[in-house]
């Protein structure tokens, strides 16, 4: 499998903060390991978290949504709302939480998912590259599509 890699960053303004987006090669392929009460994957410096809590109630994480996670040694957790988004305090200030997604399943739906980079892979990207400022950049459908930058409505921000 190739190395994940950043292609394209965009820093999206809108009229309460500045979003971070990151562009990549391909998508992320998250195996998870337990250390204690988290499940910890990492795929070239892109993080996935989830941490373990009784739903209570009708708190339920991803509302109760089941689905499964797949740990290294080959095996599966069954999650029902007991494993929930987060990020462990040895990892704070290490990561930042950023949307990512590929051209082309942005092409298809211009819809980032959530994820944690390590900081030092954003910050040698911007030693490179400038990002971009338009979320539609990959939208084939919007007429913004391909355009590095474009005006905002939005008074900048920095992040």
């Amino acid at each position: 499998m190739k190395a994940l890699k950043i292609i394209d960053i965009i820093d999206h303004r809108n009229k309460y903060s500045t979003q971070r987006f990151a562009v990549l090669n391909r998508n992320p392929n998250y195996v998870y390991e337990q250390k204690g009460e988290w499940l910890i994957a990492d795929d070239s410096g892109f993080f996935s978290f989830f941490y373990r809590n009784t739903p209570s109630g009708s708190f339920y994480a991803f509302a109760g949504r089941k689905f499964e996670i797949p740990i290294k040694d080959g095996s599966v957790k069954k999650a029902y709302g007991q494993w929930w988004d987060g990020v462990p305090e040895d990892y704070h200030g290490l990561v930042e939480h950023i949307g990512y997604g590929t051209p082309d399943d942005l092409a298809r739906c211009n819809v980032f998912c959530g994820g944690n980079a390590d900081l030092c892979i954003i910050e040698d990207w911007l030693l490179k590259g400038e990002p971009s400022n338009n979320y539609h950049k990959y939208d084939k459908r919007h007429p913004d599509f391909g355009k590095h930058k474009i005006i905002s409505k939005f008074e900048e921000i920095k992040i």
